[in-house]
């Protein structure tokens, strides 16, 4: 006795396509280096970052990693962000 084949994938293969197919989009945003994710608010120098931090109307700049992102921390950078 064999099954007709109606051209529908099977319930367990569909999720298992969905799932690939998932996998396949997102695989790589998680081989991004972390220092990419903020590339835009990140800089070389802390010079570089405290201008971007006066056009952020914030003061200062932190060290992240070798590089330097403007404000005074995190915190205070994802305000000016979010009045920007």
């Amino acid at each position: 006795m064999s099954q007709r084949h109606t051209g529908r994938l099977l319930p367990c293969y569909r999720w298992a396509l969905l799932a690939s197919l998932a996998a396949a989009a997102f695989c790589p945003l998680l081989t991004i280096p972390p220092a990419a994710a903020h590339m835009k608010g990140m800089f070389k120098t802390k010079q570089e970052a405290e201008k971007r931090a006066a056009e952020l109307k914030c003061k200062g700049a932190f060290a992240m990693g070798s590089l330097w992102m403007p404000c005074a921390n995190e915190q205070m950078l994802h305000k000016a962000l979010q009045n920007e």
